[in-house]
């Protein structure tokens, strides 16, 4: 069987004590979908976690729909902020909409330990955010490895004890030096997805727009581009445009056919 071939056998979602348990034993894969097929593809392709969020709790609940009719049997992961941020009451309640939406896993990139301990009380799986947070760009004077110093590193390693203090099962560590981010690993009982932060965590987390190819922007340096979904689009559909503009397209083949015949009484009717 081809490395690219799908898995054939009836796919099974993993529970999350059976995730837990992987530590150690093997990697975990985990991307993003934001509609049915990508994660139609993702489930076919063995990927044991999707990520999908929307831009607000509405248009989250929209997509994760449409990520759970494409893959029944993956887990799912969803964002609650910016509503978790305001109070731990407001965190639970996202929380149980979100999960009521077809979620599996809570994912909070920026929320404190307290309101994530609130929320693994309730028995939500949470998983935590560490290393550069895109959400707190700001306060890194914009994109960057985070952790290139001792100091910094210590603070990475410490907002890794605090979440899993706070009860939280995994942690997505981005943008961190490949030797912190392996050294931490070995010192958490968390799950450590890496993004960008080296082959030694627990599991490895890329954007499926980053593998697929499916935007014209940044492609960050862990990107694992495998095709050009975005560049192929644009020539078939430039293709399209310029055939029919030249009248290329449709052509007979394209067309439904009628016998003479009846398009003569067609015609004699119509001309009555």
């Amino acid at each position: 069987m081809s490395s690219t071939t799908p898995p054939q056998v009836q796919r099974k979602k993993l529970t999350v004590a059976e995730l837990l348990e992987l530590k150690g034993k093997r990697k975990l894969v985990v991307t993003t979908a934001f509609d049915e097929w990508t994660a139609r593809a993702a489930e076919r392709a063995g990927v044991d976690i999707v990520l999908a969020w929307g831009s607000c709790l509405d248009h989250s609940k929209f997509v994760i729909a449409s990520v759970r009719r494409g893959a029944p049997n993956t887990l799912i992961g969803s964002g609650i902020n910016p509503e978790a941020y305001e109070s731990v009451e407001r965190a639970i309640h996202t929380a149980n909409q979100i999960r009521a939406a077809g979620t599996d896993i809570i994912y909070c990139s920026g929320l404190v330990p307290d309101k994530f301990a609130a929320l693994s009380r309730q028995h939500f799986p949470c998983v935590g955010h560490v290393g550069y947070l895109p959400v707190n760009d700001t306060w890194y004077g914009g994109p960057r490895a985070v952790g290139k110093t001792a100091d910094e590193a210590k603070l990475v390693f410490d907002n890794v004890m605090a979440l899993e203090a706070a009860g939280c099962i995994a942690v997505e560590m981005e943008c961190v030096p490949a030797k912190i981010a392996a050294e931490i690993s070995k010192r958490t009982k968390l799950l450590v997805i890496s993004m960008g932060s080296g082959p030694d965590c627990d599991g490895q987390f890329v954007f499926s727009e980053d593998i697929l190819g499916t935007h014209d922007g940044h492609y960050p340096r862990h990107a694992y581009r495998k095709l050009d979904i975005m560049s192929k689009s644009i020539e078939a559909l430039c293709q399209y445009t310029n055939d029919v503009l030249k009248g290329a397209y449709p052509t007979p083949k394209h067309s439904i056919q009628i016998q003479d015949d009846e398009f003569e009484k067609f015609m004699a009717r119509i001309n009555e």
